[in-house]
């Protein structure tokens, strides 16, 4: 009779847990092909060792996106700190997501519809025994919590939007059958969803190894129901702590810290080795050793993900938090907030209706010219305008129907959201600094909420935005996130006007 770990060896999974070092795998780039210069998945032989970063300045000419993560490869593990419902242990965290957002700011989004899943437990479950699926189901129920309490959606949820748009979990990129001879063949084993196991095990992994609490902690910022504390002393702790690298505190409405972002660039591919032979394994030690740790755990070790993981500084939405008076409430023994019935105890999180939440559904973008604005000529105030579909401001005719799409899948917390028009996507274009709206892009810019006036459209804490001058009766005049170098000096907010 085979040995229970010959057994489990026979897994494609288990297999692949079985050394938990990235794959070392990519495909041979075929000169004689062209699919509109994106970079192709050639066929199989090894990555380059040492492994090559995500969003490498300047970008190479051609790059394989099976061995670097590409273009998304900014990446963000995010948390929650939920306390109305108080939701995990109360001396923890808990997880958000893992993110690929676009090097140059912006972000794709349900990259892959053919490899979308609703119910991802039983996706877990069918790709790997019940050794190895259980632990990681159990600290996800653990750990991995959603504010409404339907925890697998939330994990369906991250997945789809954002697991999909990870380049090196792709299916062609999990080619060949294990045997090095770098053909370029799809091993059949290799379909059952594996690559969602492996994003759930970078993500729970990595987050493993970001004790936001006990680094808070040992700074001394501990959750009170008095207490405040500035912005600065959250950034400190955490740059003064092993991490050592910016991150983006972020506060509800109350001005509760809620969430934080870490900011990271992703060394290789995020795949688990699949057990094909590979030379660079043996070249790196702590990826080799942790394959020795797969008899009692799933996840990756904390020296695997530093390797894979490296921090870098943030790009796109800012905090949102005060710079001081920032409340870190505890999860446990909640004080209701104040509200019209103050003997309530429910601790369910207050319902809005849908017409009192800004920038949620659909809605107009008005222009609002500021009284600082240098403009010689602003347009009367009774018709300043508003944002047409292509993303320019005009005052001569009807304003286009905007969609505001909610990118924090729980409600309650700060408001965070992507727009579009019928010429979706909206973005700030990272060259340009214009609002612009095209189906001609696949890139999507994060906006947010005025904290003090949420129907003003912020973007990366600014609500102001600058055009050259005023439009004229059928001009269509574009709108800007800088001032460029000067020559725009009218200074304008775009307000929210639901519809």
């Amino acid at each position: 009779m085979p040995s229970f770990l010959q057994t489990l060896s026979q897994l494609p999974l288990i297999s692949s847990l079985l050394n938990l070092s990235p794959t070392i795998q990519i495909e041979n780039q075929n000169q004689n092909q062209n699919h509109n210069d994106r970079p192709l998945h050639p066929s199989v032989q090894q990555c380059p060792y040492p492994p090559v970063g995500s969003c490498p300045f300047p970008p190479p000419r051609d790059i394989n996106t099976c061995c670097v993560n590409h273009p998304s490869g900014h990446f963000l593990q995010t948390q929650f700190w939920d306390t109305a419902p108080p939701l995990g242990p109360a001396d923890s965290w808990t997880i958000h997501g893992l993110w690929p957002d676009l090097c140059n700011g912006g972000f794709e989004q349900f990259c892959d519809s053919a490899r979308r899943h609703d119910d991802i437990p039983a996706v877990l479950k069918a790709a790997a025994p019940p050794e190895v699926s259980d632990p990681v189901l159990a600290f996800m129920a653990k750990y991995w919590l959603a504010l409404d309490g339907n925890h697998p959606h939330l994990w369906a949820h991250e997945w789809n939007k954002h697991g999909t748009c990870i380049s090196t979990l792709e299916p062609a990129c999990y080619a060949g059958n294990g045997d090095g001879d770098g053909g370029d063949e799809l091993d059949p084993t290799a379909k059952v969803n594996v690559d969602v196991f492996d994003y759930v095990v970078q993500t729970t992994s990595l987050f493993k190894t970001l004790d936001t609490y006990a680094v808070l902690a040992d700074a001394g910022i501990l959750p009170s129901h008095t207490a405040t504390y500035t912005l600065r002393e959250l950034e400190d702790a955490v740059e003064s702590s092993a991490h050592g690298a910016p991150v983006t505190f972020r506060c509800n409405r109350f001005g509760e810290l809620d969430e934080v972002w870490y900011h990271f660039t992703v060394m290789g591919p995020l795949r688990t080795e699949s057990g094909r032979k590979d030379a660079a394994v043996a070249e790196s030690p702590s990826r080799q050793s942790n394959s020795n740790l797969i008899s009692s755990s799933p996840f990756l070790n904390e020296s695997a993900v530093r390797e894979i993981f490296v921090p870098t500084s943030p790009t796109g939405a800012l905090s949102n938090c005060p710079r001081r008076g920032i409340k870190y409430r505890p999860k446990a023994g909640e004080k209701p907030r104040p509200g019209p019935s103050p003997t309530s105890t429910d601790s369910s999180p207050p319902t809005a209706t849908p017409t009192s939440l800004p920038f949620s559904g659909k809605g107009y973008l008005k222009v609002h010219v500021l009284p600082s604005s240098s403009s010689a000529a602003p347009p009367a105030a009774s018709n300043e305008g508003c944002l047409i579909r292509l993303g320019d401001w005009y005052t001569s005719g009807t304003c286009a129907t905007f969609n505001a799409l909610p990118d924090v899948v729980d409600p309650g917390h700060a408001p965070l959201f992507s727009l579009s028009s019928s010429y979706s996507p909206c973005l700030i274009d990272p060259a340009t600094k214009k609002f612009e709206c095209s189906k001609s892009t696949s890139m999507q810019s994060i906006f947010s909420a005025d904290p003090r006036t949420p129907s003003i459209l912020s973007y990366r804490n600014s609500t102001t935005f600058y055009t050259t001058h005023a439009p004229k009766r059928y001009e269509k005049v574009g709108i800007y996130a800088d001032r460029g170098n000067g020559e725009r000096s009218v200074e304008l907010e775009i307000h929210w006007a639901p519809v």
